[in-house]
C-alpha cells in the first residue's frame, strides 16, 4: 500500500485486525534564526568575500582565510576614508583665479584721499591765545607736550572739531585744479573733507556717509555746495552698484584707460604756512582705498613731494567667493559675507572697518575715551587728550603686536573685497619751460617747484582677473572618494546598503509573518470519512474516568465484521510520538544544514 506524504500510518502490531490511517496536513514551519539570516546575507550580498565566509561546504581554514581578509580590507578602507575626511574638514576652500575676467566698468574708481602733511596752519596757530582752551587742543593735534584736560576742557568732540576746521588747510585751498575723464570740474564738487588719523583730509569718490554708516553722524556730515550736480548712489563690494550709473552720480565707475581718462589733480602745499607736520618733511600723503572704508593715512599712505609730477598706475585686487561656501563656518572659509557682519558703526563690512571699530571699542573700554578720528556714536563722546596718550598708545601697540593675545582684534576679510595697488613714477615739475603745458597749472615755475604737485591717477588695463574662493572638497567630492575607496576594497555600493537594510528589517519581518501563518495552519486536518476513527483514537489516548473513578477498557469495533476487539493503544501512541519526533528532527536538520553536503563539484563554494 502507498501513502501520500500527508498521511501518517498507525499499524496494530499484535492483533492482526488491520491498519488505520490518521491523515495530518503537512506544514513545515520555516523559522529563520539570526545565524541563518546572517548566512543567507553572506551568500547573497554584493560585497566581495562574504559569500566564501558563508559557504558551509568550505573547510574552517578556508572560511577563516576569507573572514580575516575581509576584516583586514575593512580596516584599510577605514584608514583611507579617515584621511579623506580630515582633508575635507581641514581644507574645504580653494582660492584661484576666476576664469571670467572683470571689466573695469563694473568696479568703481578707487577712493582717493589726500592730506597735507601740515596739520595746523601758521596763521591760525599764531592767533591762538596762550594758556587757552584752543592752545590745549592745538597742542594735542600737533602732539606737542602739554596737558589736554587742563582748565575747563572736558574732552568734548565739538571743541576738537571746531579747532580742526579752523586750523587745518581747507580742501578748496589745497586742491587747485581737478579733472576726471577729460572734463575739468570744480574740485569741491568732486572732493569732500574727511577726518583721518592725519587730521582733516580731502577724499574723492568715497561712498556718501548715509550709505557708509549705520547711523548718519549729522554733526559731522559734509554739506555739499548748493550747485553740486553729483548725486550719491550706493555701492558695496558684494552687491555692486545699486541703481543706475550716470555721469552725475558717485561713487563713479572707471571711465576708461589711460591718463586722459583718469583723475588729474593739482595740489598746493603752501609750505610757508606750515606750523606742525605729521612727518619730518613737507608735501602730501595719498592713499587709494575701498570707497566704503575710512582711510588709515598715518600707516599706509604714500608720499607725494612738492615740485614733482606723479603718474600713478592703478591695479585693482578683487576678491570674490562662491555662494556655495556659505555652508562652511567662518573659521573654515576665512571670510565674512555681508549679511553676517555685526558692525555697529559701519554699514558695509570690510576688514579695515572692522579693525577700526574694534580699536575704538577697546580704547573706549580701557581709557574711557576715543581718538578724534575714530567712530563716534554721539556728539559729546569724550575725546582722548595728551593726558590719555599713555593709555591709548599702549592699547594701540598691544593690538598691533600679532603675538599679543590679551588685546586683539580678530577681523576676517570680507568674502567680497576690493583694494587698489599703486605703481608710482615721479619726475621734476617744470612749469612754462616747454611747449607742452598742463592747462590745470596756473602757478609760476618758482612757486610750483616749492609748493605744487601734479598727480595723474589712471588704469592701463581694461580687464582684470579676480581671486575667487570656492569649494576645494565639497560633499559630492567627498562622497565620490568614499565610494571609490569602498568600491576598490569591498565592492561596496548604494545597493549594498539596501541589502543590509533588507536583511535587518524586511526579511525577518516577513519570515515572522509566514511563521505565524504556518502555526495557525498547523492543526491536524482529519478527512471526514475517518473522523470516527480519529475520535476513537483520541478517546483511547486521553481516556475519561467513569463515575466510579476507574478507566474504561479500550475497545474498538471492527468495521469489517462488527466484532469488538481490545486494541493495544499504548503501542499506537508510541508509534505516533515516534513519527512526530522524526518530523521535528528532519526540520532541524534542514534549518541548520546539519547534513553532509553532496559533493558534486571540485569547487564546492559555487554549489
Amino acid at each position: 500500500m502507498m501513502w501520500t506524504p500527508n498521511e501518517r500510518k498507525i499499524q496494530k502490531s499484535n492483533n492482526g485486525i488491520g491498519t488505520r490511517l490518521i491523515r495530518f496536513e503537512k506544514n513545515e514551519i520555516s523559522k529563520i534564526s539570526l545565524s541563518e539570516n546572517l548566512r543567507e546575507y553572506c551568500l547573497n550580498t554584493t560585497i566581495h568575500g562574504l559569500k566564501y565566509a558563508g559557504t558551509v561546504s568550505l573547510s574552517i581554514v578556508e572560511r577563516g582565510f576569507f573572514i580575516v581578509s575581509f576584516f583586514l580590507v575593512v580596516t584599510l578602507s577605514i584608514y583611507f576614508i579617515s584621511n579623506v575626511y580630515q582633508k575635507w574638514q581641514s581644507t574645504p576652500i580653494i582660492i584661484g583665479l576666476n576664469p571670467i575676467a572683470t571689466n573695469i566698468k563694473d568696479i568703481p574708481f578707487p577712493a582717493v584721499t589726500i592730506c597735507n602733511m601740515n596739520q595746523a596752519r601758521r596763521w591760525a596757530a599764531e592767533r591762538v591765545k596762550p594758556n587757552s582752551l584752543e592752545q590745549d587742543v592745538l597742542n594735542s593735534i600737533c602732539s606737542l607736550d602739554g596737558e589736554f584736560n587742563t582748565s575747563s576742557y572736558v574732552g568734548k568732540w565739538s571743541n576738537v572739531r571746531k579747532m580742526l576746521l579752523s586750523s587745518t588747510q581747507p580742501c578748496d585751498q589745497m586742491l587747485q585744479g581737478c579733472r576726471y575723464a577729460q572734463k575739468i570740474q570744480k574740485c569741491m564738487h568732486m572732493f569732500q573733507p574727511v577726518l583721518t588719523d592725519e587730521g582733516l583730509c580731502c577724499t574723492f569718490n568715497s561712498v556718501d556717509q548715509a550709505h557708509m554708516l549705520q547711523h548718519e553722524d549729522k554733526a559731522n556730515a559734509y554739506i555739499p555746495e548748493a550747485d553740486n550736480p553729483f548725486e550719491p548712489i550706493e555701492w558695496t563690494p558684494e552687491g555692486g552698484f545699486v541703481g543706475s550709473i550716470t555721469n552725475a552720480s558717485f561713487p563713479r565707475n572707471i571711465a576708461g584707460i589711460g591718463a586722459h581718462m583718469g583723475l588729474t589733480v593739482v595740489l598746493d602745499a603752501n609750505v610757508s604756512d606750515y606750523y606742525c607736520s605729521s612727518t619730518s618733511s613737507y608735501g602730501f600723503k595719498l592713499l587709494l582705498h575701498n570707497p566704503t572704508e575710512t582711510p588709515k593715512m598715518a600707516d599706509f599712505a604714500s608720499y607725494v613731494m612738492v615740485g614733482t609730477e606723479n603718474r600713478i598706475i592703478v591695479t585693482p585686487r578683487i576678491s570674490d567667493a562662491s555662494f556655495l561656501i556659505r555652508k562652511f563656518v567662518q573659521g573654515q572659509r576665512q571670510c565674512v559675507f555681508a549679511n553676517e557682519a555685526n558692525l555697529s558703526y559701519f554699514k558695509t563690512y570690510s576688514r579695515n572697518n572692522c579693525e577700526m571699530e574694534c580699536e575704538a571699542r577697546l580704547i573706549q573700554e580701557n581709557c574711557g575715551c576715543v581718538l578724534y578720528y575714530m567712530p563716534k556714536l554721539t556728539e559729546d563722546v569724550k575725546i582722548c587728550s595728551q593726558a590719555d596718550a599713555h593709555c591709548y598708545e599702549e592699547i594701540r601697540t598691544s593690538i598691533a603686536f600679532t603675538s599679543n593675545t590679551s588685546l586683539m582684534c580678530t577681523c576676517l576679510p570680507g568674502c567680497f573685497e576690493i583694494s587698489y595697488a599703486m605703481d608710482i613714477s615721479t619726475a621734476d615739475l617744470c612749469v612754462g619751460k616747454f611747449q607742452v603745458r598742463e592747462e590745470l597749472l596756473t602757478q609760476n615755475d618758482s612757486y610750483a617747484r616749492h609748493n605744487v604737485a601734479l598727480v595723474y591717477i589712471f588704469f592701463k588695463d581694461t580687464y582684470f582677473r579676480s581671486f575667487s574662493k570656492g569649494e576645494l572638497f565639497g560633499f559630492t567630492d567627498f562622497l565620490s572618494n568614499i565610494g571609490g575607496l569602498l568600491g576598490l576594497f569591498l565592492g561596496f555600493s548604494i545597493i549594498s546598503v539596501a541589502e543590509v537594510l533588507y536583511f535587518l528589517t524586511l526579511r525577518p519581518y516577513f519570515a515572522k509573518r509566514r511563521e505565524r501563518k504556518s502555526q495557525a495552519a498547523a492543526a491536524p486536518v482529519i478527512p471526514r470519512d475517518h473522523e470516527r476513527d480519529f475520535h476513537v483514537f483520541y478517546n483511547h489516548v486521553m481516556p475519561q474516568k467513569d463515575t466510579n473513578g476507574t478507566l474504561p477498557q479500550a475497545r474498538y469495533k471492527s468495521q469489517t465484521d462488527g466484532t469488538t476487539t481490545t486494541r493495544d493503544w499504548p503501542s499506537e501512541l508510541k508509534l505516533f510520538i515516534t513519527s512526530r519526533v522524526a518530523i521535528a528532527t528532519k526540520w532541524v536538520e534542514n534549518a541548520f544544514r546539519l547534513q553532509e553536503p553532496k559533493k558534486v563539484s571540485t569547487f564546492p563554494f559555487y554549489e
